[in-house]
């Protein structure tokens, strides 16, 4: 049974009448008459009585037309499910994020526009470390995240957009004999303890903060090592040591903590949006078309 048969046999049904039916169809009357003859021959069934006023449905045909609507209805849907699909508007995306980020102006405007744009889409959103991110990219489990940079030995197969360039601020005591500085090189901070992100996490952040204490002439010394901002800054507040934070960080209201801008040369942390590079998902595609807007940190 061929839907094009179907569609003539509702055609007929509604307009009651073969020509009428044809002009709806954009088809001569011959072939239409052809396809209901096909339909009714299948069938084994007389679907309609031919006469001058037209032709008048058999109670076959009566006990066809529902279930030929709903099948052409059906259709019609699969085939629009099939099309919002293909543009990104049903589906999911899976969306990675390090604990900092949602303290950022825009990883809560992207994932804001990307609900009121394609409210169907299923978000699955996932706290990771950035590397961690990177690995579930690379495997499929994640289709993009909000990452700071870090090593990762198959980085090559990610591809890498910034979308946001943060001042690092230096996080300290209140009570400490530096706070009362406007601003503050790392170099002045050579015999403090530390508070630094962990090893294991594989944190951009942590080699950042690395590579500026050695630019500036010392190895940090670590009184405790933290998995999130917010977990370095409780730990400030309590007069553990210091450490270098993103700038949105400043949001996190915390007793005792002063933040310091930095005179050293690259203490920043970019904000990437990663993905693979053969990742074909749609959602995504619509999801890496929005844009940022430009706001203060």
């Amino acid at each position: 049974m061929e839907l094009r048969h179907l569609r003539a046999f509702l055609a007929v049904f509604e307009e009651r009448n073969f020509t009428r039916a044809a002009a709806r169809l954009h088809i001569s009357q011959p072939p239409l008459s052809q396809q209901i003859q096909a339909l009714e021959a299948e069938l084994g069934v007389r679907l309609f009585e031919r006469g001058r006023g037209g032709a008048a449905p058999t109670a076959a045909g009566q006990s066809l037309m529902p279930q030929a609507r709903a099948i052409l209805d059906q259709m019609h849907h699969a085939a629009e499910q099939a099309r919002r699909a293909g543009r990104g508007e049903t589906g999911s995306l899976a969306v990675g994020f390090a604990g900092s980020m949602p303290f950022s102006v825009v990883m809560p405007q992207l994932l804001r526009d990307f609900r009121a744009a394609w409210p169907d889409v299923a978000l699955q959103l996932r706290e990771q470390p950035s590397r961690a991110q990177i690995d579930d990219l690379l495997a499929g489990r994640l289709d993009v995240g909000f990452i700071r940079p870090t090593s990762h030995e198959h980085w090559d197969a990610i591809q890498s957009r910034l979308i946001l360039r943060e001042p690092l601020l230096l996080a300290l005591h209140t009570e400490h004999p530096s706070a009362r500085h406007e601003r503050l090189s790392l170099s002045a901070l050579r015999d403090e303890p530390f508070i630094l992100y962990s090893a294991t996490l594989g944190s951009g952040l942590r080699e950042q903060t690395l590579a500026l204490c050695l630019a500036a002439g010392f190895a940090p010394r670590v009184a405790q090592e933290v998995h999130e901002m917010p977990t370095l800054i409780s730990l400030v507040s309590a007069g553990i040591g210091v450490g270098l934070v993103a700038a949105s960080m400043q949001r996190a209201q915390m007793p005792y903590v002063r933040y310091l801008p930095l005179e050293d040369a690259g203490a920043y942390s970019d904000i990437l949006l990663a993905f693979k590079r053969d990742n074909p998902s749609a959602p995504l595609h619509n999801f890496l078309a929005l844009r940022p807007a430009q706001s203060d940190i």
